[in-house]
């Protein structure tokens, strides 16, 4: 289409951000400064456990060069980080400097690719070394490597044990191959944060560790909730925190919720309960922020408009014991943000926009920060589970990792933590027997590499190997064990999978729909010698409000709680479908608690082996609100998840209760679609009233209450699709359009487990004619997303006269890789 425009102006555009015209604004005399951080992460997991990457390459056992992911990021892996960092130690910044998150696994790929010869990472360590001997006026590093789990696991959903000795490898391979002290904070995978981690992380002399900000705002009183935000209403057992009455709308970037200003930029302390001893473990939780660090993490300096943004929080900015605190997390090695455009020219701009507003802004390195603005141990909030916005938008569930069955009952996710919670009994009882044994420091290696969160995240593609990784890991762990086991006495208890239930927010909403205020609990079990009992163990508070008190977090009786209500647990076999098949896998355990509305809820899991050993899960909380929904909520999802152009793409919706029609195109811009090419139409399509351009296909009979379609693969040169949108169109004509929003699926052209190729950045072409009245032509284009980014880009195209006035908004939108004309 055409621009129509009455006056003349000077045009200027930008993909994710708007740039401001006035550089520097007007400064604060009254306020401290913001203080802005920056956390780089970089990883490559183990991608077969356990071998070397060379070796992995040499047995082709992925359709793509696993050596070729390396050679794409020399410079985010050597050098680039340290010359960013260079750049505000020239202009004479005293807490300038940056956090690093370089995991475990990343660090053993180099050193094998360097030992077998490849020149691009020959000497690699080097500037790695020459900055971390660079300190800050407070005698802190100046490039900060934080602590991490070796082999990137979802901490939120395994034990301590566990935890600790992710991080103690972890420490053990950061002071090997590098300058300086551990870290004094912790990045976790994923950003993925449970308080239940809390004690391992202190217990490995961890002070501080870095949280998605979303789930401290979530966790407040008064949060202004919006499924724009792309998740799901929280539950108001983690409503626990006043109103911080600074909530603001962001503008400028893609900030779909409105944020807390100062409160949730600010860190505060988060504890742990010990349920059997009510001892507290303290942290600091550092907020990262989740749309300013999505906008950093697109090129950097530029593509977050640092002075438009920023300058919106400076009103807000008014204790000057804890000044707010930006922290800008994202991958460093992926996408815009990592870039040779972002560590350098980019950097450079923003340590210049530093020196013309030195008092209004200052580059800190997190410990500088908690140092110089030391927080009161008092201050304790809560905060929800969940993880950053890149991996499914960081639900409380880590759904990314937990994914729901298909229409057959199964799912790749849990059938992975069956394997694992088996198998962690197997290693936990070797420990307990003889934990300095070879055979026992080989089956924690195993079962550690096995918790990689990758082998979760790429579930349903490359022909199942990321799906089975756990198993193979987890059979030569199990052998390992065996080793060990038969020469001593079992003294471990079974090993219980953090409880889940279903639906979260039982008689509450869920995209703005009742849930029933039944719900189940479930959960895997297992112990080497057989389970005596596995029980469900519920009771309520004696208040009539979600507020939780310290009975609450206690196995014991309380005077604020009933009494423990015991439910026998479920077990059930599921077939493992991966190649190898497990050696053991634990049955999957549930129970329904029912008749409770308006209550909020404690439970926990308790299991009993038959040598009498006991365990107990964790204690879980939960609102049930008085909603009577439907127990069986209709579900819609599609695997693989992420395809690319050779994957067939099965679209199921569960529990519809009536039949439906897909009504589908492809190659989407904004509402509009195009008619996919005949060659893709699934056996009885036909255009959408004989005209199109959507074309339906009708859903097929799967049983158990589930319908499902099948798409793809999309590899015809008849005709490029490189997106699927859609919407349900039921027989009764009722219809399921997301809200408004569509269903979109993006196909990829990758196929291995990171793009192929640095993306490209985003582009914005010469508008033409130029200069224009009354019309012009304006192209752009947007770049191909990466794992930690949603396959959808968010995109903003603004119009501003001369004098910087925003005078028009030509795109505001999210959009799939490719050119647009406008």
């Amino acid at each position: 289409m055409k621009l129509k425009v009455r006056l003349l102006f000077v045009l200027l555009l930008l993909l994710v951000f708007y740039n401001n015209f006035i550089a520097g604004g007007k400064e604060n005399k009254s306020n401290p400064p913001i203080y802005i951080a920056f956390l780089w992460h970089m990883h490559q997991p183990i991608y077969y456990p356990y071998e070397n990457i060379l070796a992995t390459q040499a047995s082709n056992r992925f359709p793509f060069s696993v050596v070729d992911i390396f050679n794409q990021r020399i410079g985010p892996y050597t050098s680039w980080p340290k010359n960013a960092v260079q750049k505000g130690i020239d202009a004479g910044f005293s807490h300038f400097g940056a956090q690093v998150s370089f995991s475990g696994s990343l660090i053993e790929n180099l050193n094998n690719l360097e030992n077998g010869g490849n020149q691009n990472f020959s000497n690699w360590k080097s500037s790695w070394n020459n900055i971390r001997t660079k300190n800050t006026s407070l005698g802190n590093p100046r490039l900060d490597l934080v602590g991490f789990g070796y082999f990137h696991p979802l901490m939120g959903l395994i034990d301590e044990l566990e935890i600790e000795k992710q991080i103690g490898m972890h420490r053990q391979s950061i002071t090997t191959f590098f300058n300086g002290s551990y870290s004094k904070g912790i990045f976790p995978p994923e950003n993925a944060f449970s308080n239940k981690m809390i004690p391992a992380l202190v217990n490995k002399g961890l002070e501080w560790i870095l949280v998605d900000n979303v789930h401290f705002e979530r966790a407040c009183k008064n949060y202004p909730f919006s499924t724009s935000g792309n998740l799901y209403e929280p539950n108001s057992a983690d409503i626990q925190n006043p109103d911080p009455n600074d909530w603001i709308q962001l503008n400028g970037l893609w900030a779909p919720t409105k944020v807390s200003a100062r409160w949730s930029h600010q860190p505060h302390f988060v504890e742990f309960i010990n349920p059997e001893t009510g001892e507290s473990s303290k942290i600091i939780a550092v907020p990262a922020d989740r749309y300013l660090g999505n906008e950093d993490g697109r090129g950097g300096f530029g593509a977050l408009n640092y002075e438009n943004v920023l300058s919106q929080l400076e009103s807000y900015n008014t204790d000057s014991n804890h000044p707010i605190l930006i922290v800008l997390a994202h991958d460093g090695d992926n996408y815009g943000g990592g870039s040779e455009s972002y560590y350098n020219n980019n950097f450079q701009n923003f340590v210049n926009w530093l020196k013309s507003n030195s008092t209004r802004f200052v580059c800190t390195t997190i410990q500088d920060y908690l140092e110089i603005f030391p927080h009161d141990a008092n201050d304790v909030i809560h905060i929800e589970d969940g993880s950053w916005s890149g991996a499914d938008n960081g639900d409380p569930e880590f759904k990314k990792w937990n994914g729901d069955p298909s229409t057959d009952g199964y799912s790749p996710d849990r059938n992975s933590w069956g394997v694992i919670t088996a198998t962690k009994n197997f290693v936990y009882t070797a420990e307990q027997i003889d934990n300095s044994n070879s055979n026992t420091i080989n089956a924690w290696k195993y079962l550690l590499v096995g918790e990689s969160s990758d082998y979760w995240y790429w579930d349903g593609s490359t022909d199942g190997i990321w799906d089975a990784n756990p198993t193979v890991a987890a059979n030569k762990s199990i052998q390992y064990s065996q080793n060990v086991i038969s020469s001593g006495t079992d003294l471990t208890p079974p090993t219980i999978y953090l409880p889940q239930r279903e639906p979260y927010n039982p008689g509450g909403k869920e995209w703005n729909t009742d849930m029933s205020s039944e719900f189940q609990v479930w959960t895997y079990v297992y112990d080497i010698n057989g389970l005596k009992s596995v029980k469900l163990k519920f009771r309520t508070s004696n208040s009539d409000n979600s507020d939780l008190s310290k009975d609450n977090f206690l196995y014991a009786d309380g005077n604020s709680v009933s009494l423990w209500t015991s439910l026998e647990m479920t077990g059930k076999e599921i077939q493992a479908k991966t190649n190898p098949l497990p050696l053991f896998k634990a049955k999957e355990y549930s129970a329904k608690v029912s008749g409770i509305k308006s209550k909020l809820v404690d439970y926990y899991v308790e299991a009993i082996d038959q040598n009498d050993n006991v365990s107990k899960s964790p204690i879980m909380h939960v609102w049930v609100g008085e909603a009577s929904g439907n127990t069986n909520p209709k579900s819609l999802n599609w695997l693989p998840e992420n395809p690319n152009i050779n994957d067939t793409i099965t679209i199921t919706l569960i529990n519809a209760g009536k039949t439906a029609k897909l009504h589908w195109g492809v190659n989407y811009t904004g509402n509009s679609w195009k008619s996919p090419n005949p060659v893709y139409w699934p056996a009885g399509s036909v255009l959408f009233n004989n005209s199109g351009p959507a074309v339906e296909s009708p859903f097929v009979d799967s049983g158990n209450q589930s319908y499902s379609v099948k798409l793809g693969p999309f590899n015809n040169a008849a005709q490029k699709v490189s997106s699927v949108a859609f919407v349900i169109h039921y027989a009764d004509n009722t219809w399921d359009n997301n809200n408004g929003a569509d269903y979109h699926i993006v196909i990829s052209e990758a196929t291995n487990a990171e793009q192929n190729n640095l993306p490209e950045k985003f582009q914005l072409f010469q508008n033409y004619p130029n200069p224009f009245n009354p019309s012009t032509t304006i192209q752009y284009s947007v770049p191909s997303s990466t794992e930690y980014y949603s396959v959808l880009q968010n995109v903003s195209l603004k119009v501003f006269d001369i004098l910087g006035r925003e005078v028009a908004t030509l795109v505001n939108e999210q959009k799939p890789a490719g050119t647009y004309i406008l």
